[in-house]
């Protein structure tokens, strides 16, 4: 899950992908490793001037 303010929420699940956050779920260097093969990304933005918040969900 990502949040932006002043930003769409397309951008934030766009950061979710281009930061590879599903690698945090495969465990550590030490650990069994987990295949990841979905993950489910959720964008959310929250407009300072409106106070409006709006959501984007996503598998990725």
């Amino acid at each position: 899950m990502e949040l932006k303010v002043d930003h769409t929420p397309e951008e934030a699940l766009e950061q979710i992908k281009n930061k590879n956050y599903k690698l945090r779920f495969q465990g550590k260097l030490a650990e069994k490793k987990v295949a990841v093969k979905k993950i489910l990304g959720i964008g959310i933005s929250y407009d300072r001037k409106t106070k409006k918040h709006s959501c984007q969900v996503e598998w990725l």
